[in-house]
């Protein structure tokens, strides 16, 4: 259990030799110099400083959050700004939120602090940075901390890089070395390294950085051999990433991008897998809206893509004013499809028609959810059909929502638990200039065999889902569409159409007269939400269609449009093992012919 916690009084002492200690070891004259509420005198940098290194940067704006922590203010973004004690407990958790008691830990706030004190020359910052890394040190032993997050596998990679830089920019003392040994034994400890994700990247890279600070080459090689192999478990040859999230993707390949950097710096060549991610863009691109925001797939918020010069993220961050063009408007990566109507030709970029279908034979991965078979949709302006988010990462009723099947654009079934591990598979696609058609199977609900056919016309504009379902014995099913919180949604016998002033989707039901119902904000069980960015949510209506039975057919027909749309059906036939309709829309018509795998699509004009 460890020694017993010393009394606040005896911490007031201990701290109060820690800043003499401190001002003596780096020569500032006075206790006073190193307490964060000293004065404000402001010292000049020196002419000759090294540039700040870069990798040790937080945010940019850090002199505004270095004067806050100044004043023991804590802005750990998306959170609130909070007021800690000037001397921590390192128990806080005023927020009850996992998120923040992980970058509270992980300390990458005392970033701004150094940067501010090499940008300003104020050593007041310094000294407050020192301050709580020794305080943090010498109150979380490996064993008895009084945080979880103390000693998280994540928190303690991105704290050990802080750690190193702060010994990058100011004299080794002893209890920074003790620190920074301690981390460095931890990071190589085999049965700490989780080797999977984004958090052994980040583990890898602090194992480098502490290596280089305490000239420990055999950790800076074992770095390097877990990044080297990491990459190559992570990143396909396509160059996308195994977290099945797509804000994750993006994540990855900056933190790769940093430890290729890193790796070239100390002198160690990085693995040929690093060759893979030149190409993750690519798959930014192709998984980024028109309007330049990501697809909610996985854990991802409504986030913005950013440019990367000389890529195809380039060109779609830009809406088409810089960068290549991508040559394909249509493309499947490992468990995605990405498709869309043009880029910009001729319509506006903005307005183009986006759609993609997710599938996957593994089972669900680091932040990826339960969403294999699901559909979302974003056409003139506006997400039509949408995954609603991943809302936080704390364990509740919201995250277990938003992480689960009825969060996504699929068919659930009433009294069944999905499997997590169930993989979707792809039975078939086919690919034309004309349509794109493809087939997945899933057994995730025991007992039940699922099929679904997402089939999208380019030309007229339109998508054709067929979800055929077998049970062992009678089951409820519920087919899901997640529409966009305004979209104002009315019902009719087997249609439901949005009424918004600009991007509407029209919802048909082509199979008998399904149970059609509208379900918007409800609490308990949760459903009808979305959530664009972490710990905020809005209501928004979802579409359910209720049927019954041990062998189930949905024939959905969905139909974006700019206003009002409208569409004609005719000559609908189902059989056992397909279906053949005519879809006519705007003064044009072409029959559809789906019978097993095979699929052909016949303009009619």
């Amino acid at each position: 259990m460890g020694p017993p916690a010393p009394s606040r009084r005896s911490r007031s002492l201990a701290n109060l030799i820690l800043s003499v200690a401190l001002a003596v070891t780096l020569g500032l004259g006075s206790a006073a110099g190193a307490s964060a509420s000293a004065g404000r005198s402001i010292e000049g940098p020196s002419r000759n400083a090294a540039p700040y290194p870069s990798w040790c940067t937080n945010s940019s704006a850090y002199l505004a959050r270095a004067d806050a922590l100044l004043a023991d203010r804590y802005e750990l973004p998306p959170h609130r700004v909070v007021s800690l004690p000037h001397d921590p407990r390192w128990n806080e958790d005023p927020l009850h939120d996992r998120n923040w008691q992980f970058q509270y830990h992980a300390m990458r706030y005392v970033l701004d602090l150094l940067k501010a004190w090499q940008a300003t020359g104020r050593t007041t910052y310094r000294d407050r940075a020192l301050w709580l890394l020794r305080d943090w040190a010498r109150d979380n032993p490996r064993h008895g901390a009084p945080s979880p997050f103390s000693w998280n596998d994540h928190s303690t990679a991105l704290r050990a890089v802080v750690y190193a830089c702060a010994a990058e920019l100011t004299p080794m003392t002893t209890w920074l070395r003790s620190a920074l040994d301690l981390h460095g034994r931890t990071l190589a400890d085999e049965g700490f390294y989780v080797r999977i994700g984004n958090h052994a990247l980040n583990q890898s890279l602090g194992l480098l950085e502490v290596g280089r600070a305490l000239r420990r080459w055999d950790w800076m090689r074992l770095a390097r051999d877990r990044l080297s192999a990491l990459v190559l478990r992570s990143v396909d040859a396509q160059g996308v990433s195994n977290e099945q999230a797509v804000f994750y993707q993006a994540y990855n390949r900056t933190r790769y991008r940093l430890a290729e950097d890193r790796l070239r710096a100390v002198g160690l060549q990085p693995g040929p897998g690093f060759a893979r991610v030149t190409l993750m863009p690519r798959f930014l691109a192709l998984a980024t809206l028109p309007n330049g925001e990501y697809e909610m797939i996985g854990d991802t918020e409504a986030t913005r893509l950013l440019s990367i010069p000389g890529t195809w993220a380039e060109f779609v961050a830009t809406a088409g004013a810089h960068g290549p063009k991508p040559p394909v408007t249509m493309a499947f990566a490992d468990g995605y499809l990405f498709a869309r109507s043009g880029w910009g030709e001729h319509r506006a970029f903005a307005d183009e028609t986006f759609l993609s279908v997710r599938w996957g034979d593994a089972p669900r991965t680091v932040h990826g959810h339960p969403d294999g078979t699901a559909v979302t949709l974003f056409a003139w302006g506006t997400r039509l059909l949408v995954d609603p988010g991943k809302w936080t990462f704390n364990h509740d009723a919201w995250r277990t929502f938003f992480t689960s099947r009825r969060a996504h654009d699929v068919v659930v079934v009433d009294g069944l638990t999905w499997q997590r591990s169930a993989p979707t598979v792809r039975l078939s696609r086919t690919q034309t200039s004309r349509y794109v058609d493809l087939r997945l199977a899933t057994d995730g609900y025991a007992g039940v065999h699922q099929v679904r056919r997402v089939t999208w016309s380019r030309r007229l504009d339109y998508l054709i889902v067929e979800d055929r379902l077998t049970s062992s014995q009678p089951r409820t099913f519920r087919q899901l569409w997640h529409l966009v919180e305004g979209s104002a949604p009315t019902v009719g016998v087997s249609t439901v159409v949005t009424h918004r002033a600009r991007g509407n989707v029209l919802i048909r039901e082509l199979v008998g007269r399904p149970d059609l119902r509208i379900v918007s904000g409800r609490t308990d069980p949760i459903q009808g939400w979305i959530s664009y960015h972490y710990g905020t949510r809005v209501a928004a209506p979802v579409v359910e269609a209720i049927r019954h039975g041990s062998e189930v057919t949905y024939l959905t027909l969905i139909v974006p449009a700019k206003g009002s749309p409208v569409v004609d059906v005719a000559g609908l036939r189902s059989t056992a093992r397909g279906y053949a309709v005519t879809i006519s829309i705007g003064g044009h018509s072409e029959r559809v012919v789906a019978v097993g795998s095979s699929i052909t699509i016949t303009p009619l004009d």
